[in-house]
C-alpha cells in the first residue's frame, strides 16, 4: 500500500503519461547498464531493483494508457492483444538469443554460459528496448477526468492479497523455466530459446482468444476463475513429464490459458477504478505481486539448491496450489461484480459516484 501512495503521487493524471513510461524505461536502462558493468553481488542486486522499479513504473502508466483509449466492452480484448504481440516479440528474442549465443560466444573467446557472453546478449537487447521509446513519443495522452472511485481502499484491499498470492505461485516456477529446461533435460542455449518462443506463441493465441470466445460468453470473474484452474494439470504434467517434447506442450497449454486469463484480469481491474487511480492502483498491485514472487525465487532456489533438478517438481507443486488459491480468491471477493470505474463521473462539489457502498 505505502508503495501505491508514492507511486500516485509520480503517476498522477496531472502527468503525460507517455513520459512516464519513457522515464520508466530510463530507469530500466539504467538498471541495465548496472547489470553489464557491476561485478559485486549487492550492486547487481541494486541495478536489478532498478530494472524492477523501472518496469512497474513503465507498465502502470502504459496499461492505464491503453485503458484509457479503450472502451469497456472491448478492453479485454484489446488487453489480450497487447499480451499477444509482446509474447511474439518474446518469442522472437528467445530464439534470436538462442541463435546468437554461439557466435557472439566466439567472437569473445568465450563459452555461451560465461557471464560475458550473456552479458553482451542482454546488452543487444537493451538496445532495442531503448528503440521502443521512438514510437510512444508519438502516441496521444488521453484527457482523464479527476474524479476518483468511492471505496478505493476497500476495493483495492480485495485485489492485494490476490495478487500477492499469485506472485508466489509464479515466482516459484516461472522465472526459471529456462533453467527447467537447461536443469531437467539438458538443453542447450539455442533449444532453450526455441522452447520458450513456442510457449511464448501459445500464449499469446490464448491472449487473443481469451476476451472474445469465452470472457465474452462467461462474463470476466467466471472466465478468469475457469481457465486458472483447467491450467494447473499442465503444469504438473509438464514437470513430471520425461520428455522435453511433452513437457514444452504442456506448458503451451498452460500458456494459451493462462495469458488469456491475464488479458481479462488485468482489464477487469484496470475498468473497476477511475481513469485517476488507474497508473497508481497497477503500480501498487505489480508491488504486491513482485513481493511475493520475490520471496518465493528465494524459496525455490533454496529448494533447488538443496535437491537439484528434483526440486523443480516441488516448485511446481507450490505454483499450482497458489494458483489454486488465488483464483478461489477471485470467485469469492468478485463473484457477482461487474466493475464500474468507467462510471464515475465528477458531481458539481468534485466529488463522485462509482461502486454503491458495500
Amino acid at each position: 500500500m505505502a508503495g501505491g501512495v508514492a507511486a500516485s503521487r509520480f503517476l498522477a493524471p496531472g502527468r503525460s503519461r507517455r513520459l512516464v513510461i519513457i522515464s520508466g524505461g530510463a530507469v530500466v536502462g539504467a538498471g541495465i547498464a548496472g547489470i553489464l558493468t557491476m561485478n559485486a553481488f549487492p550492486l547487481l542486486v541494486l541495478s536489478a531493483a532498478l530494472v524492477g522499479l523501472g518496469g512497474i513504473v513503465a507498465s502502470s502508466s502504459g496499461l492505464a494508457l491503453l485503458a484509457d483509449a479503450t472502451e469497456a466492452r472491448s478492453r479485454s480484448q484489446r488487453f489480450g492483444q497487447q499480451i499477444a504481440l509482446g509474447t511474439m516479440a518474446a518469442f522472437a528474442a528467445s530464439v534470436l538469443a538462442g541463435m546468437l549465443a554461439a557466435p557472439v560466444a566466439s567472437a569473445f573467446g568465450a563459452k555461451e554460459a560465461d557471464p560475458l557472453t550473456l552479458r553482451a546478449l542482454v546488452a543487444l537487447g537493451g538496445i532495442v528496448g531503448a528503440a521502443s521509446a521512438i514510437p510512444i513519443l508519438f502516441i496521444r495522452d488521453v484527457p482523464v477526468p479527476r474524479a476518483t472511485t468511492a471505496h478505493v481502499s476497500r476495493l483495492l484491499a480485495r485485489f492485494v492479497p490476490i495478487e500477492v498470492v499469485f506472485g508466489l505461485g509464479a515466482g516459484s516456477f516461472i522465472p526459471f523455466t529456462n533453467l527447467f529446461f537447461a536443469d531437467r533435460f539438458g538443453l542447450g542455449f539455442g533449444s532453450i530459446g526455441l522452447a520458450l518462443g513456442s510457449i511464448a506463441v501459445a500464449g499469446s493465441l490464448g491472449a487473443l482468444g481469451h476476451g472474445r470466445f469465452v470472457a465474452s460468453r462467461l462474463g470476466p470473474v467466471r472466465a478468469v476463475v475457469m481457465v486458472e484452474f483447467a491450467s494447473l494439470p499442465f503444469a504438473l504434467a509438464a514437470v513430471f513429464s520425461g520428455s522435453v517434447v511433452v513437457a514444452v506442450l504442456f506448458l503451451a497449454a498452460r500458456a494459451v490459458l493462462m495469458y488469456g486469463a491475464q488479458a481479462t484480469w488485468s482489464a477487469y481491474t484496470l475498468s473497476s477504478f477511475a481513469p485517476a487511480e488507474r497508473a497508481a492502483v497497477n503500480a501498487t498491485l505489480a508491488l504486491a505481486w513482485s513481493i511475493g514472487a520475490a520471496i518465493s525465487a528465494s524459496v525455490s532456489g533454496a529448494i533447488r539448491g538443496a535437491m537439484g533438478a528434483d526440486g523443480f517438481t516441488i516448485n511446481a507443486v507450490v505454483l499450482v496450489a497458489c494458483y489454486a488459491v488465488g483464483a478461489s480468491l477471485v470467485l469469492i471477493l468478485f463473484r457477482g461484480r461487474e466493475p464500474q470505474g468507467d462510471a464515475v463521473v465528477p458531481d458539481e462539489v468534485g466529488a463522485a459516484r462509482a461502486f454503491a457502498p458495500e
